[in-house]
């Protein structure tokens, strides 16, 4: 499914990662390793210029290699030296409010949704009409960076919401790099 709005475009498909089984084992294999992103000591929420926060997150220099190399066994691949991703973990109670990544019109976000018991990724088209994503394993959603969204609170019936975000840039030359990118 895509949506088209103005210069952003919007886009779910299913099926992007087909070994979500595999990656999820491995996910909680290296469970302690995903931390609380910067959180204040007292509060246990992240401050930022949108609001306080609260998620975990697993950032590629510290992922085992197995976990990389699961998770871009079966996206499609392409190569760059512009990339950046994580495993993001929102424990019931979690959350980040509406925001924007970045203001750069050359970088794409894509979000592989790995679990989540309940819709809680939403994103703001240029009209500014909200729009709730359904987290379907192991579908991604594309976008701009630049694109207003947010992950709704997680209840506390829930089990934990995993995701995997990946934050490509924009080839600006011919030149072939070395580093994937999904």
């Amino acid at each position: 499914m895509g949506i088209c709005v103005g210069s952003i475009m919007f886009r779910q498909i299913e099926n992007y990662m087909t070994n979500v089984d595999e990656v999820m084992t491995l996910v909680r294999k290296y469970d302690h390793l995903i931390k609380v992103r910067d959180k204040d000591s007292l509060s246990g929420e992240f401050a930022t210029h949108y609001g306080t926060a609260e998620l975990k997150q697993l950032h590629q220099y510290d992922m085992p290699e197995d976990l990389t190399d699961a998770i871009f066994k079966t996206i499609p691949v392409q190569w760059s030296d512009r990339l950046l991703y994580c495993v993001n973990k929102y424990e019931p109670g979690m959350h980040i409010p509406r925001h924007r990544d970045s203001q750069g019109k050359y970088w794409f976000f894509k979000c592989i949704f790995l679990q989540s018991d309940k819709p809680h990724f939403k994103y703001w088209d240029e009209d500014d009409n909200e729009h709730l994503v359904q987290e379907i394993p192991g579908a991604t959603f594309e976008m701009r960076l630049s694109t207003p969204h947010s992950v709704t609170e997680i209840g506390a019936d829930e089990r934990p919401k995993y995701s995997v975000c990946i934050m490509q840039g924009l080839e600006m030359n011919a030149m072939v790099k070395q580093r994937k990118v999904a």
